[in-house]
């Protein structure tokens, strides 16, 4: 085919597609099938894709045949609504990337919040059961346990506080440890 001929052929082409011969347009991917496939192909590198780039192209060119003003010739005319298309994919194909990358981190940062705001419920619960614990021991026990844990009193001090003796408060702190440790083991392991 004259390469020289083949623009005015395709302006004919344009113009019988445009007065309702369809015929035409079959005419116009015929003649054009092959370079618009091999461009796509270079576009691309994968042969899959590159059919099917080249067959939406060809759907879109038809759609928009009647708003084709001819400023340009047809092959280029679908060259550039190819390469656009193309373009378009690769948007959409580095905006799904970014999205899934996002939801990726997203859901990352979702489980380290977890495990942190797992960290501090099991924290929150333990401090609960120890509270309770410690609410549970024996009077004396509970009060040099709390002076000397919670309040930072030293024997002595506790032992003139509570009007006993220093190895009385040894001993209760000594029992009250051993209980709580007993009465914990299970939420510690």
């Amino acid at each position: 085919m004259d390469r020289e001929a083949s623009p005015d052929m395709d302006a004919d082409l344009v113009l019988k597609f445009r007065n309702g011969e369809e015929s035409a347009f079959e005419d116009l991917v015929r003649r054009h099938m092959r370079d618009a496939y091999g461009f796509c192909l270079r576009l691309t590198g994968d042969p899959a894709e590159a059919d099917e780039l080249s067959q939406d192209g060809f759907v879109l060119a038809y759609r928009h045949l009647k708003d084709f003003r001819g400023e340009s010739t047809f092959r280029s005319w679908l060259f550039r609504i190819l390469l656009n298309r193309h373009r378009d994919r690769i948007r959409g194909r580095r905006r799904e990337e970014g999205r899934r990358a996002g939801l990726r981190r997203e859901e990352e940062g979702r489980a380290a919040a977890g495990d942190e705001t797992g960290a501090e419920l099991r924290a929150e619960e333990l401090a609960e059961v120890i509270r309770d614990r410690v609410q549970g021991l024996p009077d004396r026990q509970r009060e040099v346990l709390v002076l000397h844990v919670y309040q930072g009193l030293a024997y002595r001090e506790i032992a003139a506080l509570l009007g006993c003796t220093y190895d009385d408060v040894k001993m209760n702190l000594s029992l009250a440890r051993r209980r709580l440790r007993d009465e914990l083991r299970e939420h510690l392991s």
